[in-house]
């Protein structure tokens, strides 16, 4: 069972992300990791346009829209509906309905809660100019596009911003077995070997980017590691 009021706060749900994400940053400080430390200021500030994003700030979303078929005289209309892909391959799939949230998890909070409280439809919008490659794979002629969009429901942010959290959680965990209580937020970095260090940020890197072979800045690699195997995910 944790002790540390900063766990049970996160876990409990009674401090945000952005708290979370900040408290973290000041415990790892002293292990001086690149790569926990960029993911933490990408989460807190935003992904840069030419930084990879994590798989989970990347959502499929529905294309939907507005069509007809026939001629301009006689015709059938269908208004906000799904509009097929008909035999589109799936990587222009792929680019066509995923949606990448750069935004820092503020920024995706006030998003998730504007949305929640309103009517607004989070989504893309699809230039009309891909509207005809739409008609090519649907091999129907007759089919005509005046507009779509890629839309997404607020529940993929939630499922964003718990991630996140989960992650922070095994992180704050992990932390608090080996050096104990994480409240003054200060663990004497010290009180390991080098070699103690090296293994707590790879256990620490497992978590985070949730995989079993990651790079940990000095050419080393874990390979089939199962550190994190006892953490739920």
């Amino acid at each position: 069972m944790p002790k540390s009021k900063i766990i049970k706060e996160l876990a409990n749900g009674t401090v945000d992300t952005l708290i979370a994400l900040k408290r973290t940053k000041v415990l790892l400080t002293g292990f001086d990791n690149v790569e926990l430390n960029t993911w933490i200021n990408n989460e807190i500030t935003g992904y840069p346009k030419d930084a990879k994003i994590p798989t989970y700030r990347i959502v499929r979303g529905s294309l939907m829209g507005s069509y007809f078929k026939g001629s301009m005289a006689s015709h059938m209309t269908w208004n906000h509906v799904s509009i097929p892909l008909g035999k589109m391959p799936e990587d222009l799939q792929d680019s066509l309905l995923n949606v990448s949230f750069r935004e820092g998890v503020e920024a995706l909070r006030q998003l998730v809660e504007k949305c929640d409280s309103s009517s607004i439809q989070l989504g893309k919008q699809i230039n009309a100019d891909f509207f005809p490659v739409i008609v090519h794979y649907n091999k129907d002629p007759y089919m005509m596009i005046t507009s779509a969009m890629v839309e997404i429901s607020s529940q993929c942010i939630h499922n964003i911003l718990s991630t996140i959290e989960n992650r922070l959680l095994d992180a704050l965990i992990l932390l608090e077995k080996e050096f104990g209580v994480l409240d003054d937020l200060d663990i004497d970095i010290d009180s390991k070997s080098k070699d103690e260090r090296i293994e707590i940020v790879k256990q620490l890197q497992v978590i985070i980017f949730n995989d079993n072979s990651v790079n940990i800045g000095d050419g080393n690699r874990i390979k089939e590691s199962n550190i994190a195997s006892s953490i739920q995910e």
